[in-house]
């Protein structure tokens, strides 16, 4: 991948942005931040945290992390590193199925252009499904706004609920 496709750090911020706020059941969130580039471990010490006076070297850069509990009480937490891990897998994995067509929408978005890239939004079911990916290796929920490869929730029997036009034309049961 060339330099000017690389993927920021602020879109993988709104990634994991997107993720959170579709997974209201996900507690304790705090969001800090963490060094990234060649041997940024080493700047870590001792302890879980980079010293805020911290000098960095050639190619490491802040960059932010979300640390938050599941369900049932599990630390869980995803980077910019971690985004990008699952980013990775639905981009050049090989994937069938229901999330295959889903994941057709991320590698589009992932091959434009980084400008073009950076003016587009991905839905909250496709960040949720990248964050998904990084965190669980697979989709292991669906988002409230889940949406078909067509643009909206299937609904097999629109036609016959009594919001819809057809159903206001056509009283039922005559």
């Amino acid at each position: 991948m060339s330099g000017e496709h690389l993927i920021t750090d602020e879109e993988t911020r709104r990634i994991a942005e997107g993720f959170l706020s579709v997974s209201p059941w996900l507690g304790d969130v705090e969001w800090g931040r963490t060094v990234i580039g060649p041997n940024a471990e080493y700047l870590k010490g001792w302890g879980p945290d980079f010293p805020e006076d911290v000098e960095l070297r050639e190619g490491q850069r802040w960059s932010w992390t979300v640390s938050f509990t599941d369900p049932v009480g599990e630390g869980k937490g995803l980077s910019h590193t971690k985004v990008l891990d699952g980013l990775t897998r639905i981009v050049y994995g090989d994937h069938s199925g229901p999330d295959g067509w889903q994941y057709l929408v991320i590698r589009q978005w992932f091959t434009e252009p980084s400008d073009a890239r950076q003016a587009l939004s991905l839905s909250t079911t496709h960040q949720s499904l990248i964050c998904q990916q990084s965190l669980y290796g697979r989709a292991v929920f669906r988002t409230p706004d889940d949406e078909s490869m067509f643009g909206k929730k299937m609904d097999f029997f629109e036609e016959q609920r009594p919001d819809t036009q057809h159903a206001a034309t056509e009283p039922l049961g005559e």
